[in-house]
């Protein structure tokens, strides 16, 4: 903890975290939007043009 202490402090916050610390990201898609078969679905994924 000191080393990333040390780090985090030298290089800026959060720098390097620990593993499970887990942070929402702001590009995750909105769950309302994802289908429940996102992973076996073809026809349900997005298509981007």
């Amino acid at each position: 903890m000191q080393t990333l202490d040390a780090i985090n402090q030298k290089m800026g916050k959060h720098t390097l975290q620990l593993g499970g610390v887990r942070k929402q990201a702001p590009w995750q898609i909105k769950r309302e939007l994802l289908s429940p078969r996102y992973t076996t679905r073809w026809d349900e994924l997005l298509m981007v043009k």
